[in-house]
């Protein structure tokens, strides 16, 4: 199967997760998901953006930033990432990510049934 990214549609999801402003998100998967994958979009987070720190309890998640920088909360412990860093929050683990600076912030976002 191949998802042209012409067809792939954007939406825009306010607070997301309870975190400020927006974040835009592409499913790249056109909603055909396998069946032990919960996400895989392109999510976008511009300045002063944030996702809201959310625990994963059932299953676990891969950031793999494309663009930009941010201030990733990993467990309580503030990380300063950027374009080509890989993010991961185990079954259990705590995170948060947020746009501090002038440019977008894009990411691969991938979540898997643990």
């Amino acid at each position: 199967m191949v998802n042209s990214s012409g067809e792939l549609q954007q939406t825009v999801t306010p607070r997301f997760r309870g975190g400020e402003g927006h974040a835009r998100l592409r499913d790249l998967t056109a909603g055909k998901k396998p069946q032990n994958v919960r996400v895989f979009s392109e999510m976008t987070l511009e300045k002063g953006c944030s996702i809201g720190a959310h625990t994963h309890t059932d299953d676990s998640e891969v950031i793999y930033i494309l663009r930009g920088r941010g201030v990733y909360d990993d467990n309580g412990a503030a990380v300063a990432v950027g374009a080509g860093d890989t993010l991961i929050a185990y079954a259990g683990d705590s995170h948060s990510l947020r746009n501090e600076s002038d440019e977008p912030l894009t990411y691969l976002a991938v979540i898997v049934k643990a």
